[in-house]
């Protein structure tokens, strides 16, 4: 992220393939990869308008342009303990399907190149909670990020419909 602008830039420097970049973000110190494919913008935090009657983990909406957004604190959708926000959490706006939804994260970190190649799936138990969202796992200059399915992630559970939150 430039220090100067907010606004985070993509090194287009290396032969890197759009189907292989991936925005690394960081909660509760571990770090995370989503598909830029997905990702839409990243802003800072906006007032979280409440919605009765939805999962606790999806914080409410938020009117970006003019466009109403369902936001998800991704801390608590991974079933982690809900902290304070701060000048470094932010809103990274992704769209699947046609469905646009805004995560909460601790921070964003950088935008990587991850081949398939670099991807290990995971084999575990995919009943477990946290299993259901991570796709595979890459190590990266040492760095272990887990990569994250967008469809599971964004996924409603307890039988609420789907049109009433997207």
């Amino acid at each position: 992220m430039s220090e100067t602008t907010g606004v985070l830039e993509i090194d287009n420097t290396q032969d890197n393939k759009v189907d292989d970049l991936y925005m690394v973000f960081i909660i509760d110190n571990k770090k995370y990869a989503l598909s830029s494919k997905y990702v839409i913008e990243i802003i800072e935090m906006l007032p979280i308008t409440k919605v009765p009657f939805i999962p606790d983990y999806i914080k409410g909406i938020i009117n970006l342009r003019s466009t109403i957004i369902p936001v998800m604190d991704t801390r608590m959708r991974f079933k982690m303990e809900e902290i304070e926000y701060n000048e470094r959490t932010c809103i990274v706006i992704i769209e699947n399907n046609d469905n646009k939804i805004g995560l909460i994260v601790d921070a964003v970190n950088e935008v990587i190149n991850i081949s398939d190649s670099q991807i290990m799936k995971t084999t575990s138990n995919k009943k477990e909670y946290d299993q259901n969202f991570i796709k595979g796992v890459s190590e990266i200059n040492k760095e272990v990020q887990f990569i994250l399915d967008c469809e599971e992630l964004i996924s409603i559970e307890g039988g609420i419909n789907k049109e009433i939150i997207m």
